[in-house]
């Protein structure tokens, strides 16, 4: 009945192809949840957000309590997406294994809606592959989660040749906020630089961050440039 609800809207509200979308749980990481003042959310938002903006997508997406399973309905078909939130090998019942998946914020420090990567898929039903789709979260860039192929991305890394015009970046295990605020800065500020997605993920693999700390992993095309059909 979800991915119904999903589908639906996708249908109805799918955003135009020079899409992106950025997303990120303010609530779950907030001071009042955890006793601890954390700003690394809007900070991890803001740098995607720009990033993206400056390589010529049309940026929407939710921070904070707007982003709920609706408004990921509305997005899941963007061509470029960032989501910044606890992740984990959810339960799926559909598949009837664990599969990856995020949580949405919808101002709950708990039991806030997850999404997994069946309802994804649903969303996207006819849409090409995502062009660039970034998951800061802990657990999504292990082999066992199925984000990758719910937004059209081969688990596989293709450098050369004819590649994938798609790039996904996860993190394997836990994955900590300050280490992967260091880390993906590099990564929006080497591909503003010009570099393709491949040389961008390597260039971040050199900055600051401590590896104790994340570990993050990258498929798809070494080659490709995530801009926006205008900006190419």
């Amino acid at each position: 009945m979800v991915g119904a609800v999903l589908l639906a809207a996708a249908i109805t509200l799918a955003p135009p192809a020079e899409s992106a979308v950025v997303f990120a749980n303010r609530t779950a990481f907030a001071e009042t949840c955890t006793g601890t003042a954390n700003t690394f959310p809007d900070r991890l938002a803001r740098e995607a957000r720009t990033a993206l903006a400056a390589l010529g997508w049309e940026v929407g997406g939710a921070v904070g309590p707007t982003f709920t399973r609706r408004a990921m309905a509305t997005g899941a078909s963007s061509a470029a997406f960032y989501v910044h939130s606890h992740g984990d090998l959810y339960w799926d019942s559909k598949s009837r294994s664990r599969a990856g998946g995020f949580r949405t914020d919808a101002d709950r420090c708990l039991g806030a809606p997850i999404v997994l990567p069946s309802e994804i898929s649903a969303a996207r039903r006819g849409e090409p592959a995502a062009s660039l789709v970034y998951i800061s979260s802990c657990h999504n860039g292990e082999r066992a989660s199925r984000l990758p192929a719910a937004f059209g991305i081969a688990q596989r890394k293709v450098q050369g040749g004819s590649e994938p015009k798609s790039f996904y970046v996860g993190y394997v295990g836990i994955a900590w906020q300050g280490a992967a605020i260091r880390f993906e800065r590099a990564f929006w500020r080497a591909l503003l630089d010009g570099a393709a997605a491949g040389a961008a993920f390597d260039r971040a693999l050199l900055s600051a961050y401590n590896p104790e700390h994340i570990t993050p992993e990258w498929w798809g095309g070494y080659g490709h440039l995530p801009h926006a059909p205008s900006a190419e």
